[in-house]
This record gives structure tokens, C-alpha cells and sequence, in this order.
């Protein structure tokens, strides 16, 4: 069920627009959705403030981010707290400031983090030609499909989503925003959600996919090894091939990511969590020869693989070695020289980001 949001205040003097949910669960309703694209249209910051105790849906979680919004929540005395670090502010505006050295901090942040599910966290550029006979949603289709996770259930522009799923209906929707989308999001059994948003660029479409699989417990795929035990699962390997033969993606992340499961989907709690751990980066064909990638070599000093066609290969980086995984990747973009990665892997970001 939607919550219902409360208005705190339409607008306060130093650019926010606050606005207060009272349930256990928020999810994008759309009134939730329109406040917060206000804020950002007329050039103000969203802050969605609930009960300490609640939980937000993912949907919610990245519609905040993109906005450059916050989550904030009130304790039963009355106290305002960062919903994302766990400490307290003294108002609104304070909650981008950082903590003071005696600030307070919810109880639910002391302490390691701990329980919680794990997800694959999927992030996913993709070039289409802009044609007639484009359709969206294979992509978020496959990734399910390779991954092993139950087929996708319904889409829409809020939540609940409500459409049955269709990937027709989907491509209708984004077609009529074009040139640039609006989130359309999807959802599936046990709490898979993805969002897709799709640009025109100067040489064809642009689709960005994001989304969330759920792979069982996060203490029990800490147990297994984690991250790096995942950059090796044969299914994580079939997704990414999958991708690469499949599809054109310009790049491609995955990462190991702690959430919670809610009634209605996948969300995310007021309470300490264990930073995303990256798994795999795999580099789109266009990339490799811009670059004139030596995989051959690169194999030497990394876990890369060649993915895709033969005569136009995509680079599969595995972090599967024993350093940490942002070591490895650090490492690995230095060999193939940061600025020059940035250059070739360069998309429409601009676009995606007005329409988000």
C-alpha cells in the first residue's frame, strides 16, 4: 500500500521541501514522486523524513539519490536524524553537513552491520539503434533469466507496479517521452526491481538498466566469500555473455549489495550496512577498440576474459583475485590509463540525469 505523505512544510528558506511520511513502509507513490521532482525543477532539495523504524523501497532509495534529495528520520521524542549516516541534525539543512565530533547516532548504527539479504546490484549502459523495431525490457529479461531469479511480474512509472508485464507496453511508455524518459520501473518475485530509462543520443538510443536480484542471505554470501566468490559464478558469467552477445553495451557493473526484503518488494533500512563490494566490469565492444585493448595481455596482470563476438570483443574484468575488490579495479583502470577509459566509455550522462 502507498504511504500516505504529509506535508511539513511546502518550502523553507534555504532551498528544501520537506515532506513527511508517517507509514512503516514508503514506496514512490506518486504523490511521493511528484514532490520530489518538484524539488528538483524548481532548483530546491527533497528531504523525506519517516519513523525511525521504516523502511524505504529501492525505487524510492534511488529516486532520492539522483535528485540529490535526503532521507531523514524522526525518533519518537522528536529528533532528526540522517537516515543514511545515523546521525543526528539539528534541522533539515543540516543533514548534508558532516557529523560534529559529539554528535549522536541512532542505536541502530553502532555496532557491525548484520542480517539483512544480499543482492546482485546490476548497472547496465546499453546503445539501440533507433528504429521502428526497437524493444525495451529484453535486457532486464535476460539478466533474470541468466541469473536464475523468477520472470519479471509488472511495470510502471510508480509504485506499486500495477502494469502486467509486458515489454510491448513498456517500449510504448518510453517512446512517448522521448528524448528523454522518466524512470520506468520493474518488478519481480522475492524483491527484484529494476529501473530503465532510456536517451537519444547523436548516434542512436541510449538505455540505462538498474536493478536488484536476490541471491539468499548477506551473512551466509559473506560465509561463501563474498564478493569474490561471486565473480566467479558460472551464473554471473552466463548473464554477462549473455549481455555481450546479445545486446551492445557501452559498460556493464555488478555488485554485491545489502538490502532488506519488504512486503511489497526490496528496500532499505535506517541501520549500519556493509558497503557495495564490486564483483565484475564488463567494457562494451566500442570501448576495447577505441582503446585497442590487448585482453591478452591484460589477462596477465587481471581476471579478463574476451565475452561476446569473436572479431568484436567485450573485456569481462572478474575481481576474483585475493587483494580487496577496489584495489583490484583501481589497479585495473590504471593499466588501461583512467582518462582514456572515461573517454571511450563516455554516454549521454546528461540526458539520463534530467530525465531521473
Amino acid at each position: 500500500m502507498p504511504a500516505e505523505i504529509h506535508p511539513v512544510a511546502d518550502s523553507w528558506p534555504d532551498g528544501l521541501l520537506v515532506y513527511e511520511a508517517r507509514h512503516e513502509t514508503t514506496v514512490l507513490s506518486a504523490p511521493l514522486r511528484a514532490v520530489i521532482d518538484d524539488a528538483r525543477e524548481s532548483g530546491r532539495r527533497a528531504v523525506l523524513v519517516t519513523p525511525a523504524t521504516s523502511v524505504i523501497s529501492w525505487a524510492v532509495a534511488e529516486r532520492l539519490r539522483e535528485a540529490d534529495g535526503m532521507w531523514a528520520v524522526r525518533t519518537l521524542d522528536g529528533r532528526l536524524f540522517n537516515a543514511l549516516s545515523g546521525y543526528e541534525a539539528a534541522s533539515p539543512a543540516e543533514l548534508w553537513d558532516e557529523p560534529t565530533e559529539h554528535a549522536m547516532r541512532l542505536d541502530t548504527f553502532s555496532g557491525p552491520p548484520s542480517g539483512g539479504d544480499a543482492y546482485l546490484s546490476l548497472d547496465v549502459y546499453a546503445r539501440e539503434r533507433a528504429s521502428a523495431g526497437t524493444r525495451f525490457g529484453g535486457l532486464a529479461e535476460s539478466l533474470v533469466r541468466s541469473l536464475g531469479a523468477e520472470a519479471l511480474e509488472s511495470w510502471g512509472q510508480q509504485e506499486p507496479t500495477t502494469r502486467r508485464w509486458d515489454p510491448r507496453g513498456l517500449t510504448s511508455s518510453l517512446r512517448s517521452q522521448m528524448p528523454v524518459t522518466t524512470p520506468h520501473y520493474v518488478s519481480g518475485p522475492y524483491g527484484t526491481v529494476f529501473s530503465t530509462t532510456v536517451a537519444r543520443t547523436s548516434k542512436g538510443l541510449l538505455e540505462h538498466t538498474r536493478g536488484m536480484v536476490p541471491i539468499g542471505e548477506f551473512d551466509r554470501q559473506l560465509e561463501a566469500g563474498g564478493a569474490i566468490h561471486l565473480a566467479r559464478h558460472p551464473r554471473l558469467e552466463t548473464a554477462l555473455v549473455e549481455l555481450a552477445q546479445s545486446f551492445r553495451p557501452t559498460v556493464a557493473m555488478v555488485s554485491l549489495t545489502q538490502a532488506v526484503r519488504t512486503g511489497g518488494g526490496t528496500g532499505q533500512r535506517a541501520a549500519a550496512r556493509w558497503p557495495d563490494q564490486p564483483v565484475a566490469v564488463l567494457i562494451g565492444a566500442r570501448a576495447v577498440r577505441d582503446l585497442d585493448l590487448d585482453l591478452d595481455e591484460l589477462a596477465q596482470r587481471h581476471d579478463v576474459t574476451h565475452v561476446g563476438s569473436h572479431r568484436a570483443p567485450c573485456a569481462l574484468l572478474r575481481l576474483s583475485g585475493p587483494d580487496p575488490m577496489w584495489h583490484q579495479f583501481v589497479a585495473f583502470t590504471h593499466d588501461l590509463d583512467e582518462e582514456r577509459l572515461a573517454s571511450a566509455l563516455a554516454v549521454d550522462f546528461a540526458r539520463i540525469r534530467e530525465a531521473s
